[in-house]
């Protein structure tokens, strides 16, 4: 299924080794090419847009089919799609972004707003001359397309949305950031050298100190595997494998601007109301009382419904990829 380690490195993506190189005599050879390879068929490139350097990877090529853009959340890659991308690759030509600040795609900078990763995506649409994709985001991924839609209503053909905070944050910031997100106010801090995380247990923070972001990127990836084994059971190794491999690429919002940037994208108050395309809503299993709220908070929905999944967590499609996959050719069946 995988490429070989020899043919990877003659191929322009041998710049995802680059992060490893110094880890390389740590790991095995198999792991290592693991760590790195790509499914058959995919490749991966760069886009100028928005005045960044973003990089994405495309899926087995299915020419003349629909264009399905994938925009992944915090502190993953475009790699965290594979799964479920495959799912679909025989019938849309899909690209998965590294959105700015993870990935290979450029970091985050001070003069980066709340704008600038929805605009990074409609400057990507049309950097690739698409008309109408259909836009797919989790999480943060997920804030962003919503945005996308209801600031952009001509861009997309249709939006999917997996686990989107629903109703808007005050101020930028999403309930229950304020802890992770404070980096403004948060003193440098170096992890303790002498007492190092366990190491299937390691902790990995989408808002700190720079310090402790990049100490992140240090974590041995064979420990992030194990850590995410631990954490995610239901996941498929694949999916854990690249979910290690985005903490090690992560830049992180090192200033406090950068970080106000990543949770203003995430200010999504009013925008379902404005989406003018077919839309789907996938949440997590939830209570009754927490289902009837997000129901209620997605009546505004001109063109479409939401469904939870039931068994769900936060990244349901990976721990329920058939369910995922089966609500979403149900909706894209519709259109």
């Amino acid at each position: 299924m995988f490429q070989t380690f020899r043919s990877f490195i003659n191929r322009r993506s041998q710049l995802l080794i680059a992060p490893f190189l110094f880890g390389a005599l740590m790991l095995p050879l198999a792991a290592l090419a693991q760590l790195i390879n790509l499914p058959n068929g995919w490749s991966d490139g760069y886009a100028y847009a928005n005045g960044a350097r973003i990089h994405y990877y495309h899926a087995r090529p299915a020419q003349g089919k629909q264009v399905m853009v994938m925009v992944h959340g915090v502190t993953d890659n475009g790699l965290c799609w594979t799964t479920l991308a495959e799912q679909f690759q025989d019938d849309y030509d899909i690209y998965m972004l590294d959105a700015r600040g993870h990935g290979l795609s450029d970091p985050m900078t001070s003069s980066d707003d709340g704008q600038t990763l929805i605009k990074d995506v409609v400057s990507f649409v049309q950097f690739m001359k698409w008309e109408k994709p259909i836009l797919v985001g989790h999480s943060m991924g997920a804030a962003t397309v919503m945005r996308v839609g209801a600031e952009f209503p001509d861009i997309a053909k249709a939006i999917i949305l997996l686990d989107p905070g629903l109703g808007g944050f005050p101020g930028g910031r999403p309930r229950g950031a304020g802890r992770d997100s404070a980096v403004r106010n948060r003193p440098p801090v170096q992890p303790p050298t002498n007492r190092p995380p366990a190491p299937d247990r390691l902790s990995v923070s989408m808002f700190a100190a720079p310090e402790v972001l990049v100490a992140q990127n240090n974590y041995r990836f064979e420990d992030l595997v194990a850590t995410g084994k631990r954490q995610f059971p239901k996941w498929h190794s694949r999916d854990i494998e690249y979910w290690a491999l985005s903490k090690k690429q992560y830049h992180g919002p090192y200033t406090p601007e950068a970080g106000q940037a990543m949770t203003g994208t995430m200010s999504t108050r009013d925008a379902l109301a404005k989406i003018q395309v077919p839309t789907v809503i996938l949440k997590a299993d939830a209570s009754p009382e927490v289902r009837k709220a997000n129901e209620e908070a997605a009546r505004i929905i001109k063109l479409g419904k939401l469904i939870h999944i039931d068994g769900g967590g936060h990244n349901l499609h990976h721990d329920e990829l058939v369910k995922t996959t089966g609500v979403m050719k149900d909706f894209l069946s519709t259109l």
